[in-house]
Order: C-alpha cells, then structure tokens, then sequence
C-alpha cells in the first residue's frame, strides 16, 4: 500500500475517502427514516419522557443538567434529544437521520484521527470503512436511545485530535505564534471535549488510557519506562474526569436497581463470562452473524468453550507481546480492544445481558488497527499489487456494506428486531415480554393475548414464562387469571422481586389490599436488579389509587410520594400526589 498514488494527490485522495465514506453511510443506513421507535428505552428516553418531549427550553435544560434518570446521567446526550424535538417534533424518523450523521461524521473523523497520527492514508482508510460498515455498529446507530454511543464517540475523536495538536505544538520550539500554537490551548480544549464525551455516556472513561496507547504507537512518546511518569503526569486532568465520571455512573446505576448484586451473579461467573464475552466479540467481528438486541446469559457454562477462548486471549496476548517493538500497532490495538471494553464487559454486571453489540463500538477501533496495518505490512512484505489489494478491500467493504444494510433493515421496530434475535436465541424471556408489551400497545386485546400465548408456549413452564403471561393478563384487564398465573411463578421461583411486583400489581387491580401490600413491600425489601424504578413506580401509585380509594388517605399519600420519588418523569402520581395533598 504505497502513500504516494498515480491517479490522485493526497489532498483529492482524502477527499474522495471522506466523500465515499458519507455515501456509504448514508447507503446503509437511510433506510432508518421510516423506522419506528423501540420500546426498550426509547420509551424512557423519548416517547414518554416529558422532559425530552417538551424541547428544548429553560426548565428541560436544567432537567438534563441535574437528572439522574433511567441510571444514567448524561446532560448532552439529553440535550440533542430535546433538540431534535425542538426542530422535528417527537417523530422516530429525523432523530434516527441525526444518529446516522453523527455515525458518519464518527468514520470521517476515525479517518482523520488515524492519518493524523501516523501519517498513512490507506490503513487509515480501511479502519475508517470497518467502522463505518460493520454489522455489529448497527444496534448504536438505528436504536435512538443509544445516541448516547455515536455521540460520545464524537467527542472522543475530537479530543485525540485536540491532543495530538497539543503533542505536535508541544514538540515546537518556545515562540509567539498566538494561542492556537501554545500547548496549553490544546490540552484545555481536549480536556473539555473529554468532559462533553463524559456527559454524552460514561464510556470514554478509559480514553486517558488510549492517549497513552498513542503515545506508545504512532506519536513515539514511550520508548523507555522513565517515559511513562512524565505522559501520566501530563494526562493527570484527564484521570480526574475519569474518577469522576466513574463515581457518577456507579451512584446513578446503583440508585437505579440496575447493578446486578454477587448474591445474584457470583464473581467467579462473571470472571467466566468475561473471558467468553472477549472471545465472542473477536468472533463478532470477522462472522458478523446473528446479531440482535439483548443475549442471555448460558444456563450452563461448557468449560471447553471457557477454555478455548482463555487460549485464544492467551495467544493473541502473547503474540502481540513478541511483536512490541517490531509491529507497535499490534499490542496498541490489543490493549485498546481489552481496555476499552473493561467498563462493560460484566466485572461490575450491569442488566442481565451478557453482552451487547454496542459495546465494540469503540473497541473494535483497536481490532481495526491490528488488521488495516497487519495488512499493509502483508502487502509491502509480498509486494502485492495495488490493484489486486484494491479490489479485495472493496470486495470486503460491499460485503460488510450489504450485511449491514439488511441487520439495519431489521431494526424497523420492535416487532421485526424481536422475533429476529427470539429466533436464535434461547430463553430470552426480557424480549419476549416487551415483544408482548409491543403487541398490547399496537394491536387489540385479543391478538395481543393469542400472539404472545402462542409465543410462550413454545418454550417450557417456568417463572419467567408465568411473569411474563401474568403482566399479559394484566394489561388487558384478567386480574383474577394475572394473580394466579403469577402465583405459579412463585411457587418455581420464591426468590425473584420483579414476580413479586406483578403479583402485587394484580392483587392491587382486584382490590386485595392487604396482599398487594404484603407483596410490593417483599418486591421492595429484595435488591435483585430485576426491577426498574419505572415499573416500581407505577406498581406503588396502583397500590396508592387502592389505599385512597379504601379511605386509607395516609398510606396513599405515602407510596404516591414513593411514586414520585422512583420516577420523577412518572406524571400520573405526581398529579395524584399532589391531589391528595390538596393541591399544595
């Protein structure tokens, strides 16, 4: 892969980049302005989200700022949110456009960020159309609420930009040549781009990290270990930010019921799941098949299967460490994909997912690197020609583009993207209840209740099976059949609080206020991670409508308060609270 070409300068060469780039995005992934919203978190996040919903203004602007909402404090990404409501009004199809042209404006700026630092234009051209391209990119780009992802990746590649301009004045003699050749400015610029990323989604935590990776690679700064005090030392604001934004996210998770207990998950199978996550992922990325939304933990664990992708890591690790002072870039984009992923790869288990496509994507850069200059040092070594290692990559990059666009296509809504990721999954009992909750909202009763009765009974009795036709039963007003079917749940798991919850919901719709308290206070009193504070919400402003209703004004009051208090955004016991109370 020669830097120099016959056909065009460097200059029109990335302009052609960045031009086919934007095509190819935009190829893939235009098909989203006629999608829908997905009921998993873009409920919260958009749809039923007053704050979101009524645009951008004073009042919503301080809400972004101060929220811990839905476990997550992350003000920019809100406030692009309640942009998109400002201009467009609350519809699926521009806020899915405005995530595709953050994902392009990302692979543009992969681009420029790896031809800053090392200079090569092609290798850095193939990373660029990887990101762009690839399957497992699909779920942060077509999923609304995970504007979170493109965004904060936004912010991280500008701060590699605002650093390595700091490297490069750094390295400049002392002059007068303004504020945009003193260091300082750059480093302070990076370090509120850092914070923007911080405040877009808790991921770029390990971006300090990468600089570092950097400095070791492409900028040459760490070639002894005397060096590396010094490069710390200077990215100590960075470390900072890093420590802080870690505090936010473990309280706001925490608060938010969504960090999953030992009791619940022991350390030993985290610590497998992590080494069989780490090799799915690199799986992933070369077999990009059957990808969807939510993966379910193995029931059983096949120790072979722990210890192939313990070797794989091993050799990989070991390989990479052998090739540290010939091939940089090797152990560069190793650690870059095990660093950066460490937030999410299950030590601190958040959810009950036991991984996610969204997660690579940052890490994936790291394997990108390993292969766009693995490949240009194959095809200098062999003196392959141009045109032969052209076709290929072209070849490669229509095959990734022609994947993608049909994993794209099965994010149309809920229903398509389910009963996909259902058809090869096992057990998937979360989307099977929120495929369920689809059908409830978006077609009558009675299809709603055949379509999911015939969905569960493909899979074997159980607690989740019985929750999940309970709280069917529920929605569409069969209290009597919802408390029995979830009574049956009980029996096969005593110990789960999200049952207890929707038994307490149903006793409540009958009138039984002695059991529904008893229930929703044992639903309180576990700390499983099963329950959302949403869902804890509604279930004590049912039991509160009860206690009112009953003439006990004081118990009312009290679990409308806890209402209020487990969802702020939740405006029906709000205004019940507030009735109750007078008014005041």
């Amino acid at each position: 892969m020669s830097e120099s070409s016959g056909f065009f300068t460097e200059n029109r060469s990335r302009l052609l980049i960045v031009l086919a780039l934007t095509i190819s995005c935009f190829a893939v992934y235009g098909q989203v302005i006629g999608f829908d919203f997905i009921n998993i978190d873009d409920r919260a996040y958009i749809y039923e989200n007053k704050a979101v919903l009524s645009g951008l203004n004073s009042r919503s602007i301080w809400w972004a700022i101060t929220a811990f909402y839905s476990g997550n404090w992350h003000p920019v990404t809100w406030l692009t949110h309640m942009l998109d409501v400002s201009l467009f009004g609350p519809n699926a199809g521009p806020m899915h456009v405005t995530n595709v042209v953050f994902h392009t404006i990302d692979a543009i700026l992969a681009f420029l960020v790896f031809k800053k630092m090392t200079g090569r234009i092609w290798e850095s051209s193939i990373v660029a159309f990887l990101f762009a391209l690839h399957p497992a990119h699909v779920e942060s780009v077509a999923w609304i609420a995970e504007r979170r992802d493109v965004l904060s990746t936004f912010f991280w590649l500008l701060t590699m930009l605002a650093y390595f301009k700091y490297v490069e004045m750094k390295r400049l003699p002392d002059e007068d040549g303004g504020i945009f050749k003193m260091p300082v400015f750059w480093n302070a610029l990076g370090l509120i781009l850092f914070a923007c990323a911080l405040m877009s989604k808790a991921m770029p935590v390990t971006l300090p990290f990468v600089l570092l990776l950097c400095d070791y690679w492409a900028l040459e700064r760490l070639n002894r270990v005397r060096d590396l005090w010094p490069l710390v030392r200077e990215k100590l604001p960075y470390f900072a930010l890093t420590v802080a934004s870690c505090v936010v996210t473990f309280y706001t998770q925490s608060t938010a019921g969504a960090t999953v207990s030992l009791n619940v998950m022991s350390f030993g199978d985290r610590l497998t799941n992590v080494v069989l996550s780490y090799a799915k992922y690199i799986i992933m990325m070369f077999y990009p098949v059957n990808l969807g939304l939510w993966y379910p933990f193995d029931e059983k664990i096949d120790l072979l299967k722990v210890i192939g992708a313990l070797a794989l890591l091993v050799v990989i690790t070991t390989f990479c460490w052998h090739q540290r002072k010939e091939r940089r870039y090797l152990m560069m984009g190793w650690l870059w994909f095990l660093g950066t992923l460490v937030p999410v790869i299950g030590l601190v288990q958040i959810g009950m997912q036991s991984l996610a496509d969204r997660y690579t994507y940052v890490p994936y850069f790291g394997l990108f690197v390993m292969l766009a200059w693995g490949i240009g040092d194959l095809v200098r070594h062999f003196k392959v020609n141009e045109k032969i290692t052209a076709f290929v990559a072209i070849t490669v990059m229509i095959t990734l583009g022609i994947l993608t666009f049909v994993q794209v296509s099965r994010w149309k809504n809920s229903e398509t993207l389910y009963t996909h990721t259902l058809s090869f999954t096992s057990k998937n009992y979360f989307l099977m209840s929120n495929l369920c909750l689809y059908y409830i909202n978006n077609t009558d009763k009675p299809t709603a209740e055949r379509r999911c009765t015939e969905l569960l009974e493909a899979t074997p009795p159980s607690a989740e099976t019985y929750n999940i036709l309970g709280m069917l039963r529920t929605n569409i007003g069969k209290f009597d059949e919802a408390a029995s079917l979830l009574e049956r749940g009980l029996q096969m798991n005593p110990n789960w609080a999200i049952l207890y919850l929707n038994y307490s919901v149903a006793l409540s719709k009958q009138g039984k206020i002695e059991e529904a308290e008893k229930a929703l206070l044992k639903a309180k009193s576990m700390n499983d991670g099963s329950i959302s504070r949403q869902s804890a919400a509604r279930a004590c402003n049912d039991f509160a409508a009860l206690a009112e209703k009953r003439g006990q004004i004081d118990k009312a009051k009290d679990f409308y308060y806890q209402a209020t208090q487990l969802d702020p955004e939740f405006a029906d016991a709000a205004a019940n609270f507030k009735r109750i109370n007078g008014g005041n």
